[in-house]
């Protein structure tokens, strides 16, 4: 075997090495990002294992008197705002919430919720009967059709999982 073959030969084998080293050190680095906790996912799977609570507020609308009423888990009214507020804090149990409630173009009710401003950590809140947990990214868009139909629509920043309870069994799913 010559020098020019054998110059060949291990400059094939350096390439090979470091094609692997390469694919090796890539996939380490993939995985290492891919593994990054959900904090609104950790804290959702508390509440469905029964681990946490899931204290936070309830948002209902007062038929009697068509006005937003935040309550805690015990029924306490905490605060009641009219069809075209936007933007109001309110404090429950140590939860923040920012909360808007207005009509939109077609005329049907709506509620904007995101986490509050001082709020580090996700946040539990029920929404016209549907428990969610949101990272303090995300929004939550609840819109009410003529037909008292409720829809959920979650931002596309942030996380949304909302708590389903069906036969005495709960579940979570991210929206």
């Amino acid at each position: 075997m010559d020098g020019r073959a054998l110059y060949e030969q291990t400059r094939s084998m350096r390439m090979h090495y470091l094609l692997w080293a390469l694919i090796f050190g890539f996939g380490f680095l993939s995985i290492g990002t891919a593994s990054a906790p959900d904090p609104a996912g950790q804290q959702a799977a508390g509440i469905v294992a029964g681990v946490e609570s899931g204290a936070g507020g309830k948002v209902i609308i007062n038929e009697k008197t068509k006005r937003l009423e935040v309550r805690d888990e015990q029924g306490s009214l905490i605060d009641e705002m009219a069809l075209g507020t936007a933007g109001k804090v309110v404090d429950v149990a140590g939860q923040e919430y920012r909360l808007s409630f207005g009509k939109d173009e077609m005329g049907r009710q709506s509620i904007l919720v995101r986490a509050g401003p001082g709020m580090l950590k996700p946040v539990t809140i029920e929404i016209l009967g549907r428990k969610s947990v949101l990272t303090i990214e995300a929004s939550l868009l609840v819109t009410i059709d003529e037909k008292n139909r409720i829809y959920y629509e979650p931002s596309i920043c942030g996380n949304i999982y909302m708590i389903n309870k069906k036969n005495g069994a709960a579940e979570a799913v991210k929206l």
